[in-house]
């Protein structure tokens, strides 16, 4: 008689999975490779078991506020891990994206900022890091906005941070009464830390409410604020969706601050605007109304030909 050799039962997952963790706390050079084992693990795993397994790991870095090099490996090995599987694993890691963010959300009134901190910060980069075509469930979804937006209101600045992040993806700027937009420009308006408004700034989707409050933030009371928000307007804002009197008066008052990094920022944005109308100061202007903004104007004109770029010959100023 054959007998069938037993085979040999398979080693605890939990302690596997640590032994990669504690590498990849180590080195941000060896999230790859511990990618790789992980991923091998979890393709011989029952589903759950991994996904049990895994959260106790990641657990492992929730008590930690200081953002400590290696606190901050773990949590970019995670969402690597969770957001970068291949074609044949995505139903799968879609499936354990939900089995791990769920229980996070789970502990996002935890009495201690530190939880409420790693919490906020790992769902929202997972959430941004996934791909368009994940498919994860509308009960996660519906967690994470209602979680995060009671986290908007956390009295700890950085969690109010991490949390408006997290809804990034979720918000619907043409809505008119969508609660996340909502949130999003009041924090951005509003919000106590110079932090959390240049989050907000960062975070909310162009619309003619969010381009308004853009416009007001390069007005705030902290530099850092102003600067960042001409930053976001270069980038992310049309010439062409601002009225010719917002386009005045920003580039007048933000030509003219106070403050030398500011006033760079602004040129910067001339710049950006200049290139756009084909290097053509003329056209520049045209879209300043020069008659009825002359101040305004003549700031533009100053700031050009003080800016080496364009003084050295790039565009044409006449």
């Amino acid at each position: 008689q054959i007998h069938r050799r037993a085979m040999p039962p398979l080693a605890p997952l939990q302690p596997q999975i640590e032994a990669i963790f504690n590498d990849a706390q180590q080195s941000l050079a060896k999230h790859r490779r511990c990618a790789e084992r992980l991923r091998a693990l979890q393709r011989k795993a029952d589903a759950r078991a991994f996904a049990e397994a895994l959260f106790a790991c990641i657990a492992c870095v929730l008590p930690i506020f200081k953002r400590e090099p290696a606190a901050e490996r773990v949590v970019e090995f995670v969402v690597r891990f969770l957001t970068e599987a291949g074609e044949d694993d995505a139903g799968e890691q879609d499936e354990l994206i939900g089995r791990i963010c769920l229980p996070l959300l789970g502990l996002s009134d935890a009495r201690d900022k530190a939880v409420r901190f790693r919490v906020s910060q790992l769902v929202g980069r997972i959430m941004n890091a996934m791909p368009e075509e994940a498919e994860v469930s509308d009960d996660l979804f519906v967690a994470v906005e209602e979680r995060m937006l009671r986290r908007c209101r956390d009295k700890v600045p950085v969690v109010r941070a991490c949390a408006l992040r997290a809804l990034f993806r979720l918000q619907d700027p043409s809505g008119p009464s969508d609660a996340i937009s909502s949130e999003l420009l009041r924090m951005m308006e509003h919000d106590s830390s110079p932090e959390v408004r240049m989050a907000a700034i960062s975070t909310v989707a162009p619309s003619k409410p969010a381009i308004r409050g853009l416009l007001s933030r390069t007005r705030d009371v902290t530099e850092a604020v102003r600067k960042h928000a001409l930053g976001v307007l270069r980038e992310k804002v049309e010439m062409r969706w601002l009225t010719i009197s917002q386009r005045a008066k920003l580039l007048g008052d933000a030509l003219a601050d106070r403050s030398p990094s500011v006033r760079t920022a602004a040129v910067e944005l001339v710049r950006g605007w200049l290139r756009k109308a084909d290097r053509q100061l003329p056209v520049l202007l045209k879209a300043l109304d020069v008659a009825s903004y002359e101040t305004a104007a003549e700031r533009v004109v100053a700031a050009l030909l003080r800016d080496k770029e364009t003084a050295g010959g790039g565009g044409s100023l006449g």
